[in-house]
């Protein structure tokens, strides 16, 4: 069913994310990241760890990039991890709504910088200084079908030969609901917001993008049905919430985005959400299965890498031959 809106400006908006962006967005994030840390244990695998350390023992300072950082805390939380392995490095973090930030207080406190940026615009892209490792959480909200190889390599336009590119995302096409003859409302819902978000396959797609252009590309799964009971209530409080957003969200671009559902009225949505809202409440858990990427730009493609615009990826070729003649002096 074609989805159709009133005004590009409108069908703009709606397509470049479907959840909230409120401070009740930034309550769920906050937990959303909870959940995670818990789930994964070590957010900075040992490759990582290893190569900024590697990087430190140079002289120099790594840096590291969040994109689509919402609050940061992927940030606060590596800042902890690093300061444990003896490894000061400058952090970014990026996103398209700054007010998601944290307090000015917060982010001088921890060192770390916060600043706007569209994934989807390669301009933005052009200024930015390197960095050594890129890191991506939970961004499918943000990409349609037809863009994720343009906020890919908008991505790796900043990261340096050698760098290491870290992607963590939901795969919704693999949720699992802990009794789905019981919890009917959850059920109905989450249908309704898999045709909210439109993303499909993106564990395909990911994996796709990260062998074709990386190198080394590992690929790691983890599941909210590994915690224990507290972080799956954790889980069900937060996918609730993140369900409320989505509801919000298309009840706010109006009548196009209900009719596109198969519902009559916003009303009758809201009422779903309701009941939705009290499966949870009750005992329902909707289980989160997340993988991580992880891969290695390369140091050199022999020809040059063609980039989107044509051109040669310059830094990369220069950067692999420098490579090259160190190996043949030696």
């Amino acid at each position: 069913m074609s989805l159709e809106f009133s005004n590009a400006e409108e069908a703009k908006d709606y397509a470049e994310y479907t959840l909230g962006v409120d401070d009740d967005a930034v309550k769920r994030l906050v937990l959303q990241s909870a959940i995670t840390r818990e789930m994964m244990k070590v957010l900075l695998p040992e490759k990582v760890i290893t190569h900024l350390r590697n990087i430190s023992g140079r002289g120099e300072q790594p840096r590291i990039a969040d994109i689509g950082t919402g609050p940061g805390n992927w940030l606060f939380d590596v800042r902890a991890q690093l300061r444990e392995e003896g490894i000061n490095a400058t952090l970014d973090g990026y996103d398209l709504y700054p007010t998601m930030f944290p307090p000015e207080e917060t982010s001088k406190a921890e060192n770390v910088n916060f600043n706007e940026l569209n994934i989807h615009t390669k301009e933005q892209f052009i200024p930015l200084e390197k960095y050594d490792v890129i890191h991506i959480r939970y961004l499918s909200a943000a990409i349609g079908p037809e863009q994720w190889d343009g906020a890919f390599d908008n991505c790796m336009s900043i990261l340096k030969p050698g760098g290491i590119f870290m992607w963590e995302e939901l795969l919704l096409e693999k949720m699992s609901i802990n009794d789905p003859t019981k919890w009917t409302n959850v059920l109905a819902v989450f249908k309704l917001n898999w045709s909210i978000l439109r993303r499909n396959d993106v564990d395909p797609k990911l994996s796709s993008l990260f062998s074709t252009k990386l190198e080394e590309m590992t690929k790691e799964e983890f599941t909210t049905q590994s915690l224990p009971e507290k972080g799956q209530r954790m889980q069900a409080a937060n996918m609730s919430m993140a369900t409320k957003e989505l509801v919000d969200r298309a009840v706010e671009h109006g009548e196009a985005v209900v009719k596109h559902l198969g519902l009559e009225s916003a009303e009758q949505l809201q009422g779903m959400l309701k009941l939705a809202q009290k499966d949870f409440k009750e005992g329902c858990v909707l289980h989160m299965p997340v993988n991580r990427w992880t891969a290695v730009k390369p140091l050199v493609i022999a020809t040059g890498r063609t980039t989107g615009d044509g051109s040669r990826d310059l830094e990369s070729v220069q950067a692999g031959w420098t490579e090259v003649f160190k190996k043949w002096l030696c």
